[in-house]
């Protein structure tokens, strides 16, 4: 029998776009078709504990498929790309050599590059001095300042962090120093791997707004607010985690009686609709992304056009 993890190219399937337009079922759907399994690329449902706020898809939303790189970190430590690039890159090479094709699903843009397109992280080592010189001008001015440099270094870095995110922000501007460049470096597609890209986009952005909203409420119902307390009773308010997964911070400051309810859930309804645009930004420089519009087709249809595209390039 041939060794399947020798054929090139090795071929992904990545299922991608902006928070809440429907990847994880659109993945389950394609790895049941495809028999194979689902490696995360969301920076965000690494983190144990954190389920309710970053919709980490439940036993039953994952149909019994496999998923890699959930739950992988403690809320108090830094996962960084470079571990992810690691550890994600080992499921590729298993699943390969099974002779499946894995399925890529996930909306933070820096994993899927590290992942799908760059050679490499840096292995930049750590710079005390430059750190330190970073931490006292987010003391003195704020770490928007710092936020704002990385947006005009790179953008695209800059998009999926949160602005509360200062070990990444400061990281990201290190690797910049070091070494004259964003990261990762390289911008092209591995050698030898070809990826089959699926964008799942909104064409009403109202709609997406809306659709945000709703889950935000939704997911006050199912207890995110008991979440957080709970995590901050076990980890302390200043765990990572806690303060740059999207929508933890205010909650925090929420359980810390720093803010009130209806403030924070305002301010995190702006903040994920601010996040799902520059989501959108990100995705819209790869030319290689087929896009679907969740809001205008059922998702039998979505997922029958999926399979139907998939199933079609698939060694083709």
């Amino acid at each position: 029998m041939p060794d399947e993890s020798r054929r090139l190219p090795r071929e992904v399937v990545a299922v991608v776009g902006p928070t809440a337009t429907g990847k994880t079922a659109l993945a389950v759907a394609l790895a049941h078709s495809l028999n194979t399994e689902i490696i995360s690329a969301d920076s965000q449902v690494l983190y144990r504990g954190l389920d309710i706020g970053t919709a980490k898809p439940t036993q039953s939303e994952q149909e019994g498929i496999p998923h890699h790189l959930i739950d992988v970190a403690e809320p108090n430590k830094v996962y960084s790309a470079a571990t992810y690039q690691a550890e994600a890159n080992a499921q590729l090479e298993r699943l390969w050599h099974q002779g499946k094709t894995p399925i890529v699903a996930g909306g933070t843009g820096f994993y899927l590059k590290a992942l799908l397109q760059a050679e490499f992280i840096p292995d930049v080592p750590p710079n005390p001095d430059f750190r330190q010189a970073m931490h006292n001008l987010a003391d003195r001015e704020g770490l928007g300042v710092l936020y704002q440099r990385l947006i005009d270094l790179d953008p695209l870095r800059a998009a999926d962090l949160h602005p509360n995110d200062r070990v990444r922000i400061i990281r990201a501007l290190e690797i910049i120093d070091a070494t004259g460049q964003p990261v990762p470096r390289q911008s092209h597609v591995k050698s030898g791997l070809r990826v089959h890209w699926l964008g799942l986009m909104f064409e009403d952005r109202d709609q997406l707004r809306a659709r945000i909203d709703q889950r935000i409420t939704a997911m006050m119902a199912q207890g995110w607010l008991e979440e957080v307390e709970g995590l901050v009773q076990h980890f302390g308010p200043d765990a990572h985690a806690l303060q740059v997964a999207h929508g933890y911070p205010e909650l925090v400051q929420v359980v810390l009686g720093q803010r009130t309810l209806a403030d924070a859930l305002s301010q995190i309804q702006i903040n994920i609709h601010q996040y799902a645009r520059r989501q959108m930004t990100w995705f819209r420089r790869n030319p290689n992304i087929h896009w679907l519009a969740a809001d205008q087709l059922s998702p039998e249809v979505l997922q029958s056009t999926a399979k139907t595209f998939i199933t079609s390039n698939l060694k083709g």
